[in-house]
């Protein structure tokens, strides 16, 4: 009996001291029911020998490691009594804790401890007992089973011998648990390259949020989609801009004397207008100038009619707002040629036009 109680001690620290993270060892896993049909050989406190017997066993795995089990078992046995050798049969009935030792996936050790009702012929007795046993893995289903116990009878007194061997089948879906995935991204954890991903996310085979644009930032944060391709962004994933100055200019000739716009000259005016719509800050200056011949103020009134000629067809027939629009005049103060010549008289005869505006340009790595 003493020896009993030390073994039922060592049983009880080694379930306590024990791992409870569920682990995927060989036999029943956690969460499961399971069958034990098999054998079990038997010796009753007053038998002369052990005999075999059916026995059948249900389960259920707590944990992976420790589970609890009832167990039937119907044993002929031969008894000495005084008036000789009887036979009889016993009818044991025992509820038993179960505990996995290690973590094998292939071969699994267990304990047992427990006890029950025993019945042989007409007496009953309360046994109890304490066992080693192993799993050994067929499929996640199937697994052999045997286990050796010593019994010890309350009423008897003594100890002795009882073994089960049998298969032991899993009830309901064994399939594997999934692998472990903290952030619920379908990815699991073990190549999971960035865990902790936002309930929701998308993510891809890494487990790290979809960057469609691949600027950096993941599209759940991404406030401008579809950024340049080698564009610097922002935090949010916007483009990161500069500004800068634009500018244009055309030299429109005038024939001696005249403030009417050569046709020819139509298309200079009309490059003007179409930057300014381009651009939607830019300004434009018209300046008006003559050549050297004729009188002074003749002359300052002649350019100013060249530059606002020009201003004119901007403004209705280009379109241009007139608020965008400035037209000078400078006479003969400015001449490009003092040559004398007809030629030089010709290039003087000008409205030079200069638009002027910004630009937002995107900055690249």
């Amino acid at each position: 009996m003493q020896a009993v109680r030390s073994m039922g001690l060592a049983a009880l620290l080694a379930v306590g001291s024990g791992a409870w993270a569920a682990q995927d060892t060989a036999g029943p896993k956690a969460g499961k029911v399971y069958l034990t049909p098999g054998l079990a050989i038997y010796r009753a406190p007053d038998g002369e020998e052990s005999n075999g017997g059916a026995a059948i066993g249900v389960g259920y795995m707590i944990q992976d490691k420790f589970g609890v089990e009832m167990l039937y078992s119907k044993v002929d046995v031969a008894l000495e009594t005084a008036a000789g050798k009887v036979e009889e049969e016993a009818d044991l009935i025992w509820l038993n804790l179960l505990y996995k030792l290690g973590n094998g996936d292939r071969w699994q050790p267990f304990l047992l401890l427990g006890g029950g009702r025993t019945e042989v012929g007409n007496s009953t007795d309360t046994q109890f007992n304490l066992g080693l046993g192993l799993f050994g893995e067929i499929s996640r289903r199937w697994s052999y089973r045997g286990d050796v116990r010593a019994v010890h009878s309350s009423d008897e007194g003594g100890v002795e011998a009882f073994a089960l061997f049998g298969l032991t089948a899993s009830l309901g879906d064994v399939s594997p648990p999934p692998p472990p995935d903290a952030d619920g991204d379908g990815v699991p954890d073990a190549r999971d390259r960035c865990p902790n991903t936002p309930v929701g996310v998308r993510v891809d085979a890494a487990g790290c949020p979809l960057d469609g644009d691949g600027d950096g930032v993941p599209d759940y944060l991404d406030d401008c989609p579809g950024t340049v391709v080698g564009a610097m962004v922002d935090d949010k994933g916007c483009h990161l801009e500069v500004t800068e100055d634009v500018s244009m200019e055309v030299i429109i000739e005038f024939d001696f004397d005249s403030a009417e716009i050569r046709t020819s000259h139509y298309g200079d005016i009309r490059r003007v207008a179409e930057f300014m719509r381009t651009y939607s800050d830019a300004t434009a200056v018209l300046q008006g100038h003559t050549d050297a011949r004729g009188a002074d103020d003749y002359n300052q009134r002649l350019s100013e009619r060249r530059s606002n000629a020009v201003l004119a067809r901007l403004i209705e027939v280009e379109g241009i707002a007139p608020n965008r629009l400035r037209a000078v005049g400078y006479g003969e103060t400015q001449p490009l040629v003092q040559d004398g010549t007809e030629k030089g008289y010709q290039r003087n005869r000008r409205v030079r036009g200069r638009a002027d505006g910004t630009r937002v340009v995107i900055r690249m790595k």
